[in-house]
């Protein structure tokens, strides 16, 4: 008795034909012999035609099925390990050297007042200007330098600092308004404009890279609101991260801050805010109100 040909049938039969050529060419190529198979024989399709063939396999270095370092069925070379970082553009950012104003917390072109029991773990600069007031009831645990040569030579290595992070490019992300709430990977970062913590905190995620670095290039202002926090996660370190501001910067009321705030202005650091990094500024003043500012480890 005969069985109706079926699709299903017709499938299986090309299977074993495939599968027994393919193991017939494997035990040939290990007794030496030429093991390159061209023409498998085809099932018959329902119809009594040969269209289903088995696929050609290619042992000894063709492209179809190769098993020996073809190109068709090898997993792509350039496909990165699934644990791989991808970063954004923007990614490849070095770090701004900061000179000798790096080993100041505070520095400042015009005045430093301080109302309320701030403390500042750093040296505290000023040039040209003369006035530092409020200490005490503040604190430094450092030392100040006011209008002498140690003060100058910070101040213009400020300036190198402040124009060297306003002309990088290559790759800038756009930014503007409200930040509150995103997640940000290492880069640069250009505003036209203003930029804001309103809604919500900011997370600085460096991948597990600790030398990643973060340039902000923010036209005019930097605010945040009351409560305010920019947070570090990924090994981000807070010396790695610089807001170039075009005039001023304003630390809301309770706010937790952390990197180099470089500004051409002023820099005032609402009542309760706290901050682990530097506020750098060239020709304005600094004012605090009952903070806490403490200056990140060194790792450049």
């Amino acid at each position: 008795m005969k069985h109706p040909l079926t699709a299903r049938s017709v499938l299986t039969y090309t299977r074993l034909v495939a599968g027994a050529a393919l193991l017939g060419a494997i035990v040939a190529a290990g007794c030496g012999a030429d093991a390159t198979i061209d023409d498998v024989a085809s099932a018959p399709d329902a119809s009594g035609g040969h269209d289903l063939a088995a696929p050609e396999v290619n042992l000894d270095g063709g492209s179809a099925g190769n098993l020996d370092g073809g190109v068709s069925n090898d997993l792509d070379a350039t496909t990165p390990p699934k644990d791989a970082k991808t970063l954004p553009d923007g990614a490849l950012v070095t770090y701004v050297s900061l000179g000798t104003a790096g080993s100041f917390v505070v520095l400042s072109g015009e005045t430093v007042t301080n109302t309320g029991f701030t403390i500042i773990n750093g040296n505290v600069g000023l040039s040209p200007g003369s006035s530092i007031t409020g200490f005490p009831p503040g604190v430094v645990n450092g030392v100040v330098h006011i209008s002498d040569a140690v003060a100058a030579k910070a101040k213009q290595d400020l300036n190198a600092a402040y124009t060297d992070a306003s002309k990088r490019s290559g790759a800038p992300i756009p930014l503007s308004g409200d930040l509150g709430g995103m997640t940000l990977h290492p880069g640069l970062y250009v505003s036209a404009t203003s930029i804001e913590l309103t809604s919500g905190d900011l997370t600085l995620d460096a991948l597990g890279d600790e030398d990643a670095i973060w340039v902000f290039q923010i036209g005019t202002t930097f605010v945040s609101m009351v409560d305010r926090k920019v947070i570090l996660v990924g090994n981000a370190r807070h010396d790695n991260v610089f807001w170039n501001t075009g005039s001023s910067a304003t630390i809301g009321v309770g706010s937790v801050m952390v990197g180099n705030f470089l500004t051409q202005t002023s820099i005032t650091v609402q009542t309760g805010a706290s901050m682990e990094g530097r506020f750098l500024t060239q020709v304005g003043s600094v004012t605090f109100d009952s903070n806490k500012v403490n200056r990140p480890k060194p790792v450049h």
